[in-house]
């Protein structure tokens, strides 16, 4: 059957149907709906930027991530100032990245009996002292205080 016949018969446009044919459309990663602002690569950065901030102890709120994913929208040119993401962006980015869970805070008098035992606050100064020498801050006044 030749592509405009099947085109017909099938109510389908041709030049979709012609596109499959020649091969310039793979059917297997083609999916509906609107192209993610970010790149695979870009949203790895941003889970990789949360996750680190988790490992430091910051959790960010929905909200939050929103914003930082705001921000890196901007300084890659992608977005403007006064064109924030919205929720439905982080329903949609939660959807490509099943290991980003939202998980609610729990009470406050538990969060800090947990951050106040020596584990948490040896890793806190763990990872502050690694933040200093990664960004050569060890000589400045306010490293010198602790």
């Amino acid at each position: 059957m030749s592509v405009l016949r099947a085109s017909r018969t099938y109510m389908m446009p041709e030049n979709t149907l012609r596109d499959r044919v020649l091969g310039k459309v793979d059917p297997e990663t083609v999916v509906m709906g609107k192209v993610p602002l970010f790149d695979e690569f870009e949203e790895a950065q941003i889970v990789n930027h949360f996750k680190a901030m988790a490992d430091l102890g910051y959790g960010y709120t929905q909200q939050e991530c929103i914003d930082v994913a705001s921000q890196f929208a901007v300084q890659l040119g992608k977005r403007t100032i006064a064109t924030p993401l919205s929720m439905m962006w982080m329903k949609g980015f939660l959807k490509r990245w099943p290991e980003m869970r939202v998980v609610k805070p729990r009470a406050l008098d538990h969060v800090g009996a947990k951050m106040a035992s020596e584990k948490m606050v040896s890793n806190f100064f763990e990872n502050y002292q690694k933040c200093l020498q990664k960004h050569d801050l060890q000589d400045t006044p306010f490293a010198l205080q602790y």
